[in-house]
C-alpha cells in the first residue's frame, strides 16, 4: 500500500565501494578497533552488528554486549522497550536487556517488537503476546497480529481485519479487508478486498471516508493521498481536508517538519507542512530527517558515466557531510553509519560530527 523511492537495503544490496579519505573534516570514524561486516543503525542507544559472521549487539561506546549468536537469514529485531532478540543454531529467539543478559529464554519459534510493554510470541502450547518479562499474558487466535499501540493491537483471522485491548476484547469489529498498523492515532483501512482507503481514529470510526487508491500513514497531523485524476500525491489534514495539493510523483511522510518529494523532472526536494519548498528540487534519491539530518544522493558524471554519491544534508539543504559514500543510514544517537574503503578493506563505518 505505502509509496517509497528506492532506497538501499542495509546489508542486501552492496553498491560499488566507494573511497573516503580519513583527512576529511566533516566526520568523524567510530570504534575503528572492530571490523563489521554488517552493520545497523543505533537504537535505545545500541546497534546490531555482525563480526567474524556472528550478530552482536554495541552500545554506544562501542562495547559488545555478552550474547553473540551465529548470522543467518533471519535478520533480527533490534532494541525496543530495552529488549532485543537473540536466537538459537535451532532457530528459537528470546530477549535480552540492554546489558546483555538473556531475561526472556530462547523457546520462541516466533516473536515481534515490543509495543505499550506487549510482545507476540509463538511456542508449542503458545500462540499470543508476552510482556517485557516473558510472562505470558494474552492467548489469542488470529492468524496476524501488529505491535500494540496505545492499548490496541491490529488483527486479522485470515478473513477479516479488527482491533483488540490487552484484555483481547475486540474493540473494533472484524468488519474491515484492511486495517494498517495505528501511527499518531490513525489507521489507513478499507472495508471490502477490492475498495477504497480511508483514515480511521481509534475507536474504528472513518475520520476520512474510503475514497482513495492509496493513503500513506499519519504524520505530524498530515497524511499522504494519491489523486488518481492528477496522478500525483498530496496530503490532508486529520478531517480529510487538503492542506497540500496533489502535484509531486512521489513523497514522503512528514518527519522533523519536512518530507522529501519528487517533480516531474524526477528531482527530489523538501516541503515543510504547508507545502512551502524549503529545499531545491536537486537531489537523486533522498530520505526523512532524522537527528536533523537527512540521506541525499546526487548523481555524478565520470567518464561517460553516471555515478551516485551519498551524504547527509541539513536542513537547509547544505551538505553537512560531503557526497563521498556508495551506502549510507540515518543517522540516530547521534551516529551515520556509512560503507566504504578503510585502509583497503571494505566494510561499515559509524561516523559522528568532529
Amino acid at each position: 500500500m505505502k509509496r517509497r523511492m528506492k532506497f538501499f537495503l542495509m546489508g542486501l544490496q552492496l553498491m560499488p565501494a566507494v573511497l573516503f579519505s580519513q583527512k576529511s573534516k566533516d566526520y568523524k570514524t567510530l570504534f575503528e578497533t572492530l571490523n563489521f561486516e554488517l552493520a545497523y543503525p543505533f537504537q535505545e542507544q545500541k546497534a546490531l552488528v555482525c563480526i567474524n559472521d556472528h550478530y552482536q549487539y554495541m552500545d554506544n561506546r562501542g562495547n559488545l554486549l555478552p550474547f553473540k549468536f551465529k548470522r543467518t537469514s533471519k535478520l533480527p529485531l533490534q532494541f525496543k522497550s530495552d529488549r532485543a532478540e537473540v536466537y538459537t543454531k535451532s532457530g528459537k529467539s528470546g530477549f535480552i536487556n540492554g546489558s546483555g543478559k538473556l531475561v526472556i529464554d530462547t523457546l520462541y519459534h516466533n516473536i515481534g517488537e515490543f509495543g505499550d510493554s506487549m510482545a507476540f510470541a509463538v511456542r508449542k502450547g503458545f500462540y499470543g503476546f508476552m510482556d517485557l518479562q516473558g510472562k505470558e499474558v494474552l492467548p489469542i487466535r488470529y492468524i496476524i497480529t501488529f505491535p500494540f499501540y496505545k492499548g490496541l493491537s491490529v488483527v486479522s483471522d485470515g478473513k477479516k481485519y479488527g482491533a483488540i485491548n490487552k484484555k483481547g476484547i475486540i474493540t473494533i469489529p472484524m468488519d474491515f479487508a484492511e486495517i494498517e498498523p495505528f501511527h499518531d492515532g490513525f489507521a489507513a483501512a478499507k472495508k471490502t478486498k477490492d475498495g477504497l482507503w480511508g483514515l480511521m481514529d481509534m475507536t474504528g470510526k472513518f475520520v476520512i471516508e474510503p475514497k482513495y487508491k492509496i493513503l500513506s500513514v499519519m504524520s505530524e497531523g498530515v497524511i499522504g493521498f494519491y489523486d488518481e485524476k492528477s496522478e500525483k500525491w498530496g496530503f490532508l489534514d486529520p478531517r480529510g481536508n487538503v492542506v497540500i495539493q496533489p502535484k509531486y510523483v512521489n513523497s514522503g511522510d512528514f518527519h522533523e517538519g519536512l518530507a522529501y518529494v519528487e517533480n516531474d523532472q524526477s528531482q527530489i526536494g523538501y516541503i515543510d507542512r504547508t507545502g512551502k519548498k524549503v529545499i531545491d528540487f536537486k537531489f537523486y534519491e533522498a530520505w526523512d530527517f532524522s537527528e536533523g539530518l537527512a540521506v541525499a544522493t546526487i548523481e555524478k558524471e565520470e567518464n561517460g558515466s553516471q555515478r551516485k554519491l551519498t551524504g547527509y544534508i541539513d536542513k537547509k539543504g547544505d551538505w553537512i557531510f560531503k557526497p563521498t559514500f556508495s551506502e549510507v543510514n540515518k543517522f540516530s544517537d547521534g551516529k551515520g553509519l556509512i560503507l566504504g574503503m578503510y585502509n583497503n578493506h571494505l566494510r561499515w563505518s559509524f561516523i559522528s560530527r568532529p
